[in-house]
């Protein structure tokens, strides 16, 4: 690290004027498209990925199939507009012979696309009464709706509802449009301009509108929106197509596909105005069959006499199809979305959360992608042309083509369905992150139901932390670059590092993450910098190296060097006093393993057994403090502040225990490697909690982070004492009583009261018996039975608790003879004390502590 004299005012100046011509480009969107092939980037190296279905319990695979509308479809449906009878029929097999959950169907239904001299009206009007007919019977079927750029002008009853005083919102609304396309110029529809030649936005089918679209600011920037689909919107479910490309990367409207608007809302009268005109439009009524009161739209149907009745006024909220299709997955429908300004959650009926979607501008999504488009294990397909003639064969076909027909329908069970144009010809493409050309569109909405169901969303930053990293790594960077002082090649080479570090970290931080840090603007920052910095220092190169005095002299030990370097004070000597639970581990006889192992052999083993403890010790936040040869001294809650350090410690006991039977299982598989004391191996653990003395502790000139106190010596003592006990992991109640504050996840068992030596407080002594939930109903019980006889023992009956004390014994965990290394167990000598305490009995007034002579 160079002194900060080693920069001069200029060069500091200077560069930066770099990083500032960055922020400024940066602030402009000047790299949008840049951002977003990093990001596409990013998605190759995590690479594909399986989707599962979090809602469920196990979270096995998500099932989403795709139905294809392919080249082969096309040639069997012949020239457009299709008949609606075939979406039918499939959406009918799909669920009747296929089992299916959801299907979507990723086409606008459009009146617009039944030309006058292409389609015979009256057949048109019946493939509608045969595609509502299937949407009623199958509530799970989502037809699709969109918010598109079709522009025409008003009629006189288009405007005879217009509200005069509710003014057309602007064209640049900075709310988040969701338009597939850029948003319709609505300005010029002012009071001076004629109402039949002013134009407004219509969505397509079934958003048919017979008004014009007023945009209100303050809510999002979408048409007002009533639908009247397929004659009734109270049967058939709808759900939205839109995605919000103008709102992708900076403002890049040809980039992938990411952001998705989840809902929109209508609360004028639109909505209403557009279900009576699509109403009276499809039952040909005469405009003069309208009714209007001040809250009420009536309409009567002269042909059956049914009164059509709508409020004027409704608010409507309208759903995209991936949240549809999540709902008629999940058996829900939308009273189970809830909604807030930074999420929308999918409930079940009990109020359990089962999808919770985090939301960007209160209303959109960023889309996950999963996989290539073109990947059959991932994404399953089949052709739509080929449903429609599997079903026809499954209808009416042979008994042998049936059972066939059959077998092949098994493979929609529970599934999720998208049936969405696929052929080139239907230009219904986007690109993705995995493919190198253009895919369907369809894919997006598959990417989107994988998000919510899985909850892999993806997360960016805050807005500041871009600025931040990139004056971050530019300072760094450059720093190191312009360096001219000893080590300055080592310093040009650290510069790189750090570069190509950053670069690596972006993209493993997003591939484990799903968090996309900022890459273009911070790397082409520092490295510009960077370069007009060395270029500078070339030139200077004389005159910077007096100012350079060179790097730190000293070295002190790991853990204080990042604190010592980021203050600029020199560690100094002291301690505070802290809550903490201390550990100490040791193996059982260890003086015997250098008796029968080499020196070499010894170390092996050592150093396998200790990167085992280790890493299981740093695991649950312990922090290292010293290894004694074989023992392991450690704390919990120090130097980091942990509540849970007490459960945490315990927690750490246990598995060091199961590990250790894992290494003792491996030794043994290993042969004549091992010794037999090697295959016997057993370490003992005291823990104790409270308040004891942290911090930097030893000489003026070297010294460690350690701990020291009274609560110190007690785990010292427990980690021996629990060898008198028969057992291999003991604790004082003090660290029982906070660990089951913490949790309930460890079963203890209270042993005794003891009194160590060099103490003169009696302690209770509880062992750690293992995981609660682990734990065999024999172990239970034996526990049981355990503390019933020490109860009876303190009470001196001494007869009654050998007995609870013998049964015990029978259902120890640890059994002399059966378990390697195991001598004896808390039950076995318990009943040798009682023994004892009968042979020569305690004073009358005697409280059950038993002193311990030993250390």
């Amino acid at each position: 690290m160079a002194a900060p004299r080693q920069f001069s005012l200029r060069l500091v100046l200077l560069l930066a004027l770099v990083p500032l011509a960055w922020l400024v480009m940066d602030h402009f969107k000047v790299f949008g498209r840049f951002n977003n092939l990093a990001e596409e980037r990013m998605y190759q190296f995590r690479g594909e990925i399986p989707a599962t279905d979090n809602t469920k319990p196990g979270h096995p695979s998500l099932k989403i199939i795709y139905v294809d509308v392919d080249s082969l479809t096309v040639g069997f449906l012949g020239e457009r507009p299709w008949s609606r009878e075939y979406y039918a029929r499939v959406i009918n097999a799909l669920f009747q012979y296929g089992g299916a959950k959801a299907v979507g169907l990723d086409f606008i239904l459009s009146p617009a696309g039944m030309k006058a001299d292409m389609v015979d009206k009256d057949k048109a009007h019946k493939n509608d009464e045969v595609m509502g007919q299937v949407m009623e019977k199958w509530p799970a079927a989502i037809i699709s709706t969109d918010y598109s750029d079709i522009e025409q002008p008003n009629t006189a009853s288009t405007t005879a509802s217009d509200s005069p005083d509710k003014a057309t919102a602007p064209a640049d609304s900075q709310a988040p449009s969701g338009n597939s396309s850029p948003p319709a110029d609505t300005s010029a529809a002012t009071d001076k301009t004629p109402a039949a030649h002013q134009v407004h936005k219509y969505a397509e089918f079934p958003y048919i509108y017979q008004s014009p679209i007023h945009l209100d600011p303050t809510k999002n920037d979408y048409p007002e929106s009533p639908t009247f689909p397929l004659i009734n919107d109270e049967r058939i479910q709808t759900g939205m197509l839109d995605v919000a490309t103008t709102y992708n990367g900076d403002g890049v409207a040809d980039a992938v596909p990411r952001w998705v608007p989840l809902f929109a809302e209508t609360t004028g009268p639109q909505h209403t105005d557009n279900i009576v005109g699509g109403y009276m439009d499809f039952y040909k009524i005469n405009p003069e069959e309208r009714a209007d009161t001040d809250d009420t739209v009536m309409v009567v149907n002269p042909d059956s006499g049914d009164l059509f009745k709508l409020p004027k006024i409704q608010h409507v909220t309208f759903y995209h199809l991936a949240i549809k299709l999540a709902l008629a997955y999940l058996g829900l429908d939308e009273k189970n979305v809830k909604r807030t300004k930074d999420d929308l959650q999918i409930v079940d009926n009990s109020g359990q959360t089962l999808i919770d979607i985090p939301l960007r501008e209160q209303q959109l999504v960023e889309i996950n992608w999963f996989s290539k488009w073109m990947n059959d294990k991932l994404n399953p397909r089949v052709s739509f042309e080929e449903v429609i003639a599997r079903g026809a064969d499954l209808e009416t076909g042979p008994p042998a083509n049936q059972a066939r027909e059959k077998k092949f329908f098994e493979q929609f069970k529970d599934a999720i369905i998208l049936i969405g144009p696929v052929d080139p010809i239907l230009h219904d493409l986007a690109p993705t992150p995995f493919d190198d050309h253009t895919v369907p569109l369809v894919g997006v909405y598959g990417n989107l139901l994988k998000t919510f169901f899985t909850g892999e969303y993806i997360n960016r930053p805050p807005g500041w932390v871009s600025p931040l990293l990139q004056i971050l790594l530019t300072v760094v960077v450059a720093g190191l670059a312009v360096y001219s002082g000893q080590h300055a090649g080592l310093a040009k080479a650290a510069a790189v590092i750090v570069l190509l570090a950053y670069i690596l970290g972006v993209f493993e931080i997003f591939a484990h993450f799903r968090l996309f840090l900022p890459l273009v603007v911070p790397v082409s920052s520092a490295f510009s910098t960077a370069f007009v910095g060395a270029v500078v220092r070339l030139v200077d190169e004389e005159k910077q190296k007096k100012r350079i005095k060179g790097m730190f002299a000293t070295y002190l030990a790991p853990e204080v060097v990042n604190d010592m370097v980021s203050s600029g004070e020199e560690p100094q000597l002291g301690g505070h006093n802290s809550v903490i639970t201390c550990f100490f581990s040791d193996v059982q006889g260890f003086s015997g393993f250098s008796e029968v192992l080499t020196p070499a052999k010894l170390v092996d083993l050592m150093n396998e057994y200790l990167t085992a403890m280790t890493d299981i010790l740093q695991a649950e936040r312990g922090s290292l403090d010293k290894y004694i040869g074989d023992a392991i001294v450690a704390m919990y809650g120090a130097p980091i502040t942990l509540k849970e350090h007490a459960l945490r410690a315990c927690i750490a006991a246990c598995r060091m225990q199961q590990r250790l039977g894992e290494l003792r299982q491996k030794w043994i598989s290993e042969g004549d490697k091992w010794p037999v004391i090697v295959h016997r191996m057993r370490m003992r653990i005291g823990l104790n909690s409270g308040d004891a003395t942290v911090g930097n502790m030893g000489s003026a000139t070297r010294f460690n982070y350690t701990m020291m106190g009274d609560t110190v010596n007690l785990a010292a003592r427990c980690e021996s004492g629990a060898k008198h006990f028969g057992v291999y992991s003991m604790c004082t109640e003090d660290t029982k009583k906070h660990a089951e504050e913490q949790g309930n996840d460890i079963l203890f068992r209270r042993l005794n009261k003891i009194k160590v030596k060099g103490r003169s407080t009696p302690v209770e002594v509880y062992e750690i018996v293992g995981f609660r939930n682990e734990a065999t109903p024999d172990t239970q019980r034996c526990v049981e039975l355990f503390e019933n006889a020490l109860a009876l023992y303190f009470t001196q009956k001494w007869d009654e608790a050998k007995a609870l004390f013998a049964e015990a014994e029978k259902l120890e965990p640890f059994q002399p003879g059966r378990d390697p290394g195991v001598a004896n167990n808390p039950s076995q000598l318990m009943q040798e004390m009682c023994d004892e305490m009968k042979a020569s009995p305690p004073p009358a007034d005697w409280d059950g502590v038993e002193e311990m002579t030993e250390k």
